[in-house]
């Protein structure tokens, strides 16, 4: 039997994300598991009167591809990735793991050759969405490993994932506008600062965000969403920060990460677990050691780690900073393959302040 609450996500992520309108070319990317939600998304897209390229795709044979591929394979770009990335009008990718760590067994390197290989194309696509040619977004959809890695049953797992999107509100969509009314707020306070310091347990990091716009991340990128963000000046951070939760990245993680800047630079780097892994993104290219994102996380209805960043940077009362490569839209000038969000939980003593001033305590904003 469907889930309803299927249908009612293709209905946000088509009406209120996207703006799906007559003649848009839409494409829809996901592992075969998300199935369930290509068939609600296909009708919906189709109904406004735009036309759906649905694109499932298999996680095992992406993986045999990225685990035997030579450095030339995995430096080939197709023309087919070319105009999956340039010629669509409207982008969703969809989020549904089965498994969560089926990366580990890739050699030491591979995916840095090859996101260092993309990097060209996709700094296209971010310069596409900041001229607004295009839009995309990403979707979480419910897995059991998704559930396992959170610690949760299934049914808990999916609760908490629609109930963080609102799509049991009577309204979904108007509970998005409020939302993004009352992150705007939030935005608009940090867009008067210039030196932006974060203070928490092993942290002390100052940053430079003068004249960088904060973006409002309302349900229109990401699904569910919450968060405000900018990306700092490249050559200014200092100072150290410990990142709280596990920091998974394709396929991949660490945790127990700690990193200390000089010049905007990270010169300094450690882990209690996947080190190598974290000093190979590192060194993928020049940008990677330097910061292409700062953000604090808003998201009331999200208060776990769930070992999946596309909640866990949105928990409210959290900041994360991205090393990698910068958000055009944002003013940000830093290239790179790498884009690793790292979350650091303020909740229990931690504070920000602007130019001095205290903006929030316990990651709430004064």
């Amino acid at each position: 039997m469907a889930d309803p609450r299927l249908d009612t996500l293709a209905s946000v992520l088509c009406g209120y994300s996207l703006e799906v309108a007559a003649g848009d070319l839409v494409l829809v990317e996901g592992p075969i598991l998300a199935q369930p939600l290509f068939v609600p998304l296909a009708r919906e897209i189709t109904r406004r009167g735009a036309h759906p390229v649905m694109r499932p795709k298999s996680e095992d044979v992406a993986t045999a591809m990225l685990e035997w591929a030579g450095q030339e394979q995995l430096a080939y770009i197709s023309p087919i990735d070319e105009w999956e990335m340039m010629v669509p009008d409207k982008f969703l990718d969809i989020w549904a793991e089965s498994n969560t760590r089926r990366l580990n067994g890739v050699p030491a390197g591979n995916q840095a050759i090859r996101r260092a290989a993309r990097r060209p194309l996709t700094e296209r696509f971010f310069e596409r969405l900041a001229r607004g040619e295009s839009r995309w977004c990403g979707v979480t959809l419910p897995t059991e490993a998704q559930a396992q890695d959170a610690g949760m049953a299934f049914a808990d797992y999916e609760r908490f994932v629609y109930g963080a999107g609102h799509l049991d509100d009577p309204d979904p969509i108007a509970a998005w506008r409020e939302v993004s009314r009352r992150q705007a707020r939030v935005a608009e306070r940090l867009a008067s600062v210039s030196t932006l310091r974060i203070v928490a347990a092993d942290t002390d990091l100052t940053l430079d965000v003068s004249g960088r716009p904060w973006l409002n991340a309302d349900g229109h990128q990401n699904f569910p969403d919450g968060e405000v963000f900018t990306s700092p000046h490249e050559n200014a951070t200092s100072g150290h920060i410990a990142f709280t939760f596990d920091c998974p990245y394709d396929g991949r993680e660490a945790a127990g990460v700690r990193l200390w800047f000089e010049d905007g630079r990270v010169v300094r780097e450690e882990a209690d677990r996947g080190l190598e892994f974290l000093r190979e993104m590192l060194d993928m290219d020049e940008g990677a050691r330097r910061l292409g994102e700062v953000a604090f996380g808003l998201n009331p209805e999200i208060q776990r780690a769930t070992g999946s960043i596309a909640f866990d940077e949105k928990i409210g009362g959290t900041c994360h900073v991205a090393l990698g490569m910068a958000f055009p839209e944002a003013a940000g000038t830093n290239s790179s393959g790498l884009h690793w969000d790292m979350v650091c939980d303020l909740r229990s003593g931690g504070e920000v302040y602007g130019d001095g001033e205290l903006l929030a305590r316990d990651g709430q904003f004064q």
